[in-house]
């Protein structure tokens, strides 16, 4: 029931309460919209956040609500407004009453209640909506309160770090958790410490309460990229509140299953989706950030009568007076004009299999058309200028075989490189989603034959830099069509893997990047990799040095957070192989060959970590150079943007660098997949072989945990010990073992176990990929408090902080 303005609840911003799902399960919302400051700091109020806090407010418990889970129904709505007070109303109101502002105490003791809320139940939904202002410093965000600003001996009140918010709100009860941050991410201009607490603590939990072991299913969501701006409109919803709500409203729906679940994964494609149709020809698009693991129900949208038909161009500066029209068949046309100053794109609705296509003149001339059926949830046609046939009949099946269907489609996928378990697609039946779904790996560089009967198919492709294209094709009886989807180019040859698993940012917007065009190829003079003392260097000109001496911690831990110290290895040098005047390819050549031959089991290698400077920078990179399978080396963008590091490392290898792409973007549904067709039967028969690859190894199982995979306990846990004790001068084996102990501790002897592994883990140094070094962090924190943990604990969550998080391999920034 809604709650009276006069009720008590209220002072905790509860608007919404159902008493008899206080015991659960239902779901808990908690929606706080920041657009007021006190800091004279901000000129003018925002009022984009409030306005998109109430209408998905309005969402679960306006008048026409759109939020139905009857397995999981609305329990309780809180909200917290800061709008610009008047003396006659200091504070908002909603459903009739007074809510709470957005100040930090406030929130504190809002985000309480609601935490007790979601502990009710472990089958809970807990939902959070922050909207605000929001900071990044390095790989950590912060979103602002109202207060933010107005303590001068406190630089930091007034904000809350996301991570650690996250960290917490892991160990909470609920298990499946939606997790909403539509704030900016630009880097912060407080001059702090890299060490720093980025915001003070809205709660701490740790493990112990939890009262089951069923892992989190736990999607964060940012607004936009680490280091980006998020979009607003005066007195209107922000972009991503509005991209929101229409995936929430059936755009997201799965139209396979009963009244058309809306779950994270394919909600997060959608609003990425509706947020490109936005961009403006001298904008980059705004791209959300955050995915995790799992899936849940979150609503469920009912099956539409109408299906949202979104039209756009793939050159957006064409769409200021150009005319369209729409044809549809059956019905008639629709024309339209382009205009300039609004979004470049238009929404139509039409009856479901309606056939539509689209032809575009500008200034008199034909420039392009797109074509396609409205099918369930929602069509993006995307008209191009010279428009390349997506598909093509390539023979015919034999008429007389007598099994299987009688149609099959040849899903092809032309990229930058060729890697055999590179991508993921699925194809459904238009006329019955429901019926027979199929999941197939797709080569980069090649095709899969899927078998399907005749009729009108949508296949949907996942590619490891990030991108999901949808095609609507029909097979014929006895025909072999081919399904031809493309990756962007890359722009040397030397930058395939780096292109296809998304390390090479996509193409710019025609504006070129500040500073760009005054990058010509030249001598590396910026780049300095540390070296042994007695080397000095000295860059001949015009010519840059063939081999540059680099120093490679082999032999203990690097000179950071850990605690660690870096040697030198006399066996070990890198050489420039390419350089734009932009990217630099450095490799490591190793005189005696060592890295090239087959790891075995016990073998007391390391990865090897290499210091570079550029300009400012100083970064620690760790390269996986422990197995013959695969090729490393280190890829530094001159141009990376201050949140991102300067160096990636690229782990080429023609059947895994797929794997590795979705898990630098923490895509561990799409990594599952390829998992599931084939990938994890390699990894342990490549073990029981004792053929050892702990790259692809450590690989696969920190997407099995990620995902909580249900064969999870069956085929993976009986490895885990093996990764923690094959490899032991390799931190991540204990670590993903004691994150895996720690999802299913109830006790104190299991929680005692995940303890050991946790700090075997952390006494062995960096890990080699980026997640391990975040699960470190967490799994400490998560553990009940113990003297012994303090130290660890504070050095960990040092360390991660410094690990770039959008890398898949560890990439520690030492000083900028």
């Amino acid at each position: 029931m809604m709650l009276p303005g006069d009720h008590p609840d209220r002072g905790s911003g509860l608007v919404y309460r159902d008493d008899t799902l206080a015991a659960g399960p239902a779901t808990h919302a908690l929606i706080i919209g920041v657009g007021a400051y006190q800091s004279p700091r901000f000129k003018k109020p925002l009022t984009s956040t409030t306005v998109s806090a109430r209408v998905l407010a309005d969402w679960f418990v306006g008048e026409a609500p759109g939020f139905r889970n009857e397995a999981c129904p609305l329990g309780s709505l809180a909200i917290l407004l800061s709008e610009p007070a008047t003396t006659a109303q200091p504070q908002a109101t909603y459903a009739d009453g007074p809510v709470p502002r957005a100040t930090f105490a406030l929130a504190r003791e809002a985000v309480r209640a609601w935490v007790r809320r979601i502990n009710s139940h472990k089958d809970n939904l807990a939902i959070l909506y922050v909207a605000s202002h929001g900071e990044s410093l390095l790989s950590r965000t912060a979103f602002l309160f109202e207060d933010y600003g107005m303590d001068e001996l406190d630089r930091t009140a007034g904000m809350s770090e996301v991570e650690q918010f996250m960290s917490a709100l892991e160990n909470a009860k609920a298990v499946s958790q939606l997790l909403l941050f539509d704030c900016c991410r630009s880097a912060t201009d407080l001059s702090l410490p890299w060490n720093e607490p980025f915001g003070s603590k809205l709660i701490a939990l740790t493990r112990e309460n939890r009262g089951h072991d069923e892992p989190s299913k736990q999607w964060v969501i940012a607004a936009t990229a680490l280091g980006e701006t998020a979009g607003g409109r005066v007195n209107n919803t922000t972009l991503f509140a509005d991209a929101l709500l229409s995936a929430l409203g059936g755009v997201a729906g799965d139209p396979a299953d009963e009244d058309w679940p809306v779950r994270p994964g394919p909600m997060v494609d959608s609003i990425s989706r509706l947020l490109e149709l936005h961009r403006q020809p001298d904008e980059k698009p705004q791209t959300p950030g955050g995915r995790i693991a799992g899936t849940f129900e979150i609503t469920f949208a009912g099956e539409q009568a109408e299906i949202p038909v979104y039209i756009s161009m793939a050159q957006p500066e064409n769409w200021p007076e150009s005319d369209f029209i729409v044809t549809a068949t059956p019905g008639g046309e629709t024309a339209f004009e382009g205009a300039a100053g609004r979004a470049p794109f238009q929404l139509l609705k039409y009856p479901e299999a309606t056939a539509i296509n689209v032809s575009v003149r500008r200034f008199g001339a034909d420039i392009g058309g797109a074509k396609g059926k409205a099918r369930a949830p929602a069509v993006f046609l995307e008209v191009k200028r010279s428009a390349t046939p997506t598909t093509a009949v390539v023979e015919k099946l034999d008429p007389g075989r007598s099994f299987g269907p009688a149609a099959q489609l040849l899903i092809g996928l032309s990229g930058p490189v060729a890697i055999a378990a590179g991508a993921v697609a699925e194809i459904v039946r238009a006329d019955d989603p429901k019926k027979n779904p199929k999941q197939v790996i797709v080569a980069i560089g090649g095709a899969t034959p899927v078998d399907v009967r005749p009729g009108e198919h949508v296949v949907t492709l996942r590619t490891p830099d990030g991108r999901v294209e949808v095609q609507n094709v029909t097979v014929a009886k006895d025909e072999v069509l081919e399904v031809r989807f493309a990756m962007p180019a890359s722009p040397h040859e030397w930058l395939g893997t780096a292109t296809a698993t998304g390390a090479v940012p996509p193409p710019s917007p025609p504006a070129p990047a500040p500073g760009l065009e005054s990058l010509r190829p030249r001598p590396p003079a910026d780049i300095n990799l540390q070296a042994p003392p007695h080397w000095q260097a000295d860059f001949p000109l015009p010519a840059p040095p063939a081999v540059i001496p680099v120093v490679a911690t082999i032999a203990g831990h690097v000179d950071c957070a850990l605690g660690l110290h870096a040697l030198a290895d006399p066996h070990l040098t890198a050489a420039i192989e390419n350089d734009d005047g932009r990217f630099v390819q450095l490799g490591l050549a190793d005189a005696e060959a060592h890295r090239f031959a087959p790891f075995e089991k016990g073998a007391h290698d390391r990865p090897v970590f290499v210091a570079i400077e550029t300009g400012p920078r100083r970064e620690l990179a760790v390269v996986p150079s422990i197995a013959g399978r695969w090729n490393p080396y280190v890829l530094i963008d001159r141009l990376a943007p201050r949140e991102r590091s300067a160096a990636t490392i690229i782990a080429e290898n023609p059947v895994w660098s797929g794997l590795i792409g979705f898990l630098a973007a923490r895509d561990v549904e799409a990594g599952s997949r390829l998992l599931a067709g084939g990938l994890q039967q390699a990894v342990i028969d490549a073990m029981q072989d004792k053929l050892a690859d702990p790259i692809a190894a450590l690989a696969a199982a920190l997407i099995a945990v990620s995902a909580s995979s249900p064969d999870l306990e069956r085929r993976w846990d009986p490895w885990l010990a093996n990764l923690a004790n094959w490899f032991p001068l390799i931190p991540d084996g204990p670590i993903i073992l004691g994150r895996r102990l720690l999802m299913r501790a109830r006790s104190a002897g299991q929680f005692e176990q995940a303890k050991t592994h946790l700090l075997e883990g952390f006494s062995r140094g960096a890990p080699l990929y980026s997640l391990s070094a975040d699960w470190l962090a967490r799994g400490l924190e998560s553990l009940p408090d113990e003297k012994v943990l303090e130290a660890p604990r504070r050095t960990a969550r040092a360390f991660a902080n410094r690990v770039d998080s959008a890398q898949t391999f560890t990439v520690i920034r030492l000083g900028d």
